[in-house]
C-alpha cells in the first residue's frame, strides 16, 4: 500500500508530519524535497496554485526522465522491497 503524507524536514529537528502517523514497525519511504519557493507557493487543495508553482519552476530539460527511466527506476525500487514480477 502507497501512502503520501505532508511533512516538513528540519535537519535540526528530523520529519515532522502534519497530521498523526500510526507506524508500527520500520516502513520504506520515499523522500521528495519540495524546494522552498515551491513549497511556499502551494496552497492546501488548490489546484490552480499547484500548476502555477509547477509552471513558475519548470523542471530543466535534462532532469525530466524519459518513461522508459522512469518505469525502470519504479521496477527496480520495487524489486530492492521484494515486490518484484508475482510478488506483489
Amino acid at each position: 500500500m502507497l501512502q503520501t503524507l505532508e511533512a516538513i524536514y528540519d535537519p535540526n529537528k528530523g520529519l515532522a508530519f502534519s497530521e498523526a502517523v500510526e507506524i508500527s514497525g520500520p516502513v520504506n519511504v520515499l523522500v521528495t524535497f519540495l524546494s522552498p519557493s515551491l513549497s511556499e507557493q502551494l496552497q492546501k487543495g488548490s489546484a490552480h496554485a499547484l500548476i502555477a508553482a509547477l509552471r513558475a519552476n519548470p523542471l530543466l530539460v535534462n532532469e525530466r526522465l524519459s518513461d522508459e527511466e522512469i518505469e525502470n527506476q519504479v521496477r527496480e525500487s520495487a524489486e530492492s522491497w521484494g515486490y518484484g514480477a508475482g510478488n506483489a
